[in-house]
């Protein structure tokens, strides 16, 4: 059964997407650049797939760590604590990364959108 609450969301999704379309910034532009610049703004929306190569390398040096490879192996065992240690490091890198993107990114979705508030989903 249709709710007076579900056809309001389903308006109000409309109008935003409206608003959407009332961008000062895209009513300037030409057909063409229009199109180049939402599928531009659109494909630099972060994902949540940011991050997970530098977790994925995390657990294969874990994993690596814990099949014993390298157990008897001393310069082995310091060289891979060394890589755990700089994967942790660029791990925090990424996620400070990751934080100043989806800033910058909301900011240039805000001067494209100026009446959208910049959800990243």
């Amino acid at each position: 059964m249709i709710t007076t609450k579900d056809i309001q969301e389903k308006l109000d999704i409309l109008k935003q997407d409206i608003e959407k379309e009332t961008s000062p910034i895209l009513d300037s532009l030409d057909k063409k650049q229009k199109k180049h610049l939402k599928k531009t703004l659109q494909s630099a929306e972060p994902s949540e797939y940011f991050g997970q190569d530098f977790t994925k390398l995390g657990e294969l040096i874990d994993l690596m760590s814990e099949l014993q490879l390298i157990k008897g192996d001393k310069k082995m065992n310091k060289k891979m604590k060394s890589m755990r240690e700089r994967n942790t490091d660029v791990v925090a890198t990424a996620a400070k990364l990751r934080k100043n993107y989806e800033q910058l990114y909301r900011q240039l979705q805000s001067v494209v959108y100026p009446g959208k508030q910049g959800d990243l989903r």
